[in-house]
């Protein structure tokens, strides 16, 4: 007979089935190393204390007339680097670059396990900074949570059946110091499992944000949640592909390069 389980947070929804096992789980992967996150409904709060407008629920891709107003989703996508090394299970070997900060943001974050805590502490080591030892720790307390969650051992490998797919839509890249060796990624992302015999998930994650702060580090890009750093990161305007406004903001579409 099968189980279920119902968390709830602040995040939304993600459903897992396998091996007989019914769950629903919030997959908050990595929240305690995402130094802030957006999840009001009146839009994120600003650096001046108010509060950004909410974004249009228009997603038109058309240019507009003239070409003088883009938005995210008549701009330029940005082609994302690809990894040139692999440590541990996750894409490593990023240029010295803010593109090369924001690709590794984005591979780092598609690439993270979300259910096998063992992989998952492989893969935290291998993209941790040095001044950031308990981000390890973090990231794989919140794999073993999640498996508390839906019934599952808090220690093991993925259960046979369920993959996952987290695709990352759009990102915003801010340096948070002179040098551009520290910088803010903002990322928006989808997130999917797929369930043998049972098709795609049909309550995805979608449309959620989050960030990871990357420090040139050892000549590659690390995460890093030294509170020199975190203070200093600020939230973006909302996220909105027919925005304008979060076009200015800096958020921009990602694809593969």
């Amino acid at each position: 007979m099968a189980a279920s389980f119902d968390r709830k947070a602040r995040r939304a929804r993600l459903r897992l089935a396998a091996i007989g096992v019914a769950a629903v789980a919030v997959l908050a992967v990595g929240g305690a190393v995402a130094i802030t996150t957006l999840d009001g409904d009146d839009g994120p709060a600003r650096s001046d204390g108010k509060t950004s407008p909410s974004p249009s629920a228009s997603t038109s891709s058309k240019p507009p007339a003239g070409g003088k107003e883009f938005t995210p989703a008549n701009a330029p996508r940005i082609p994302l680097l690809k990894p040139k090394s692999d440590a541990h299970g996750i894409g490593t070997g990023f240029e010295h670059s803010s593109l090369g900060a924001t690709s590794a943001a984005v591979s780092y974050w598609e690439d993270l396990d979300l259910l096998d805590d063992v992989i998952a502490r492989q893969q935290w080591t291998a993209i941790a900074a040095k001044d950031s030892p308990g981000t390890i720790d973090a990231g794989v307390s919140e794999v073993r949570k999640v498996r508390e969650g839906v019934g599952l051992p808090p220690s093991g490998g993925t259960p046979d059946g369920i993959t996952f797919s987290t695709n990352v839509k759009a990102a915003l890249s801010r340096s948070l110091d002179a040098s551009g060796d520290v910088i803010n990624v903002w990322m928006v992302y989808d997130r999917f499992a797929t369930i043998k015999d049972k098709g795609a998930d049909d309550n995805p994650l979608r449309d959620e944000t989050t960030n990871l702060i990357l420090k040139w580090e050892g000549g590659d890009w690390k995460v890093t949640t030294d509170p020199t750093y975190t203070a200093k990161v600020k939230y973006p305007h909302a996220y909105d592909p027919a925005s304008r406004y979060a076009w200015a903001d800096g958020w921009r579409e990602v694809t593969d390069g």
